[in-house]
C-alpha cells in the first residue's frame, strides 16, 4: 500500500515524452531512415560536421556521448541515405522550453527541406510535451540559417557574445512561442 501512495505523491505532472519510432521519407527520389541517435551513429555525427563546419567539429565525440545519454529529456535523431549520414537534429525538452542544440544537414542534401522537415518535428514534439517555446542560438552570420528559423516563426531574442568560442563569434538566441496547437502534419513535396 506504502508503494502506491509513494508513487502518486512522486508521480511527474508534466511527463516529457521521448518516445520515438523509426520512419522512411523519400527526398528527390531518394529514400531516407529517420531513426534515433545512438553512440554507434557517433563517428558519422563527427564526420558531417566536419563537412558542414570547414573541417571543424564544434562537438567532440565526448560532447556527443554526454548528449545521447540523457534520454529521459533529450531526443537525437540521424537522417540516413542508405549507409551515409545526410542530416541530424538534437533536442533538450522541459515544460517550459525546448531547446534546440544541434542540427546539420550535408552539402550535398541542403536545400531539399530536410533541415526544415526536421525542425518542424521537433517543433510538433515540443508542443506535445506542452513546451511553452522552443530556443536555439544561431550565428550571427549564418543568414541562411537564420532565413529558415524566420520561415519557421522563430524571433530574434538576443545576442550572445562571443558565444562559439572556437570562432568568436557572436550568436543570435531566437524564439519561438508556442500556442500548443500541433502544426498541420505537411506532406512535401520534394
Amino acid at each position: 500500500m506504502l508503494k502506491k501512495f509513494n508513487q502518486f505523491f512522486h508521480q511527474s505532472v508534466n511527463q516529457i515524452d521521448m518516445s520515438f519510432t523509426p520512419f522512411i521519407l523519400v527526398v528527390n527520389g531518394k529514400i531516407l531512415q529517420v531513426m534515433q541517435a545512438n553512440d554507434d551513429n557517433i563517428p558519422d555525427l563527427l564526420v558531417l560536421e566536419q563537412q558542414v563546419y570547414s573541417g571543424r567539429t564544434p562537438w567532440s565525440q565526448f560532447s556527443f556521448a554526454t548528449e545521447l545519454r540523457k534520454r529521459n529529456n533529450s531526443l537525437y535523431l540521424v537522417v540516413y541515405h542508405a549507409s551515409n549520414l545526410v542530416a541530424f537534429i538534437g533536442a533538450r525538452f522541459s515544460p517550459e522550453e525546448t531547446h534546440i542544440t544541434n542540427i546539420a544537414v550535408s552539402p550535398l542534401y541542403q536545400h531539399q527541406h530536410i533541415g526544415h522537415y526536421l525542425m518542424e518535428m521537433m517543433i510538433n514534439s515540443a508542443r506535445d510535451n506542452g513546451s511553452d517555446c522552443v530556443t536555439l542560438e544561431v550565428r550571427t552570420d549564418n543568414e541562411i540559417a537564420q532565413r529558415l528559423y524566420r520561415s519557421l516563426g522563430f524571433t530574434g531574442n538576443f545576442i550572445r557574445k562571443n558565444y562559439y568560442q572556437d570562432t568568436h563569434t557572436d550568436a543570435i538566441n531566437m524564439v519561438l512561442w508556442l500556442s500548443h496547437i500541433k502544426l498541420e502534419k505537411k506532406k512535401f513535396a520534394f
